[in-house]
């Protein structure tokens, strides 16, 4: 039988990966931030230590430790995008200092 406190937990994560998931989050990410914030509760901020390692240890079920970041580099964008971001940047910028 699991503990009132247990029970909450699982609610609260079970609640916060629907939502998320609903709003296309990623499998692990939203297990990872549920599960920090039931066991942080009302803190604020960045994740507790223990929190941190409760969530990675939810996570491996999802996405094993063993699993690789792709080593290959990624490509330069073109001059061209970095010039339209850079422009739209300042642009959004502007408009939202008025």
């Amino acid at each position: 039988m699991r503990s009132p406190e247990t029970e909450r937990l699982l609610t609260e994560v079970r609640r916060a990966v629907a939502t998320a998931r609903a709003g296309g989050v990623t499998a692990r990410a939203c297990i990872f931030d549920a599960t920090t914030a039931a066991v942080d509760e009302k803190a604020g901020g960045w994740p507790t230590a223990e929190a941190r390692r409760v969530a990675d240890n939810a996570c491996r079920a999802v996405e094993p430790p063993t699993v690789m970041a792709d080593p290959t580099p990624r490509t330069k964008p073109p001059a061209l995008a970095g010039l339209l971001w850079n422009v739209a940047n300042w642009l959004a910028t502007r408009k939202a200092s008025r």
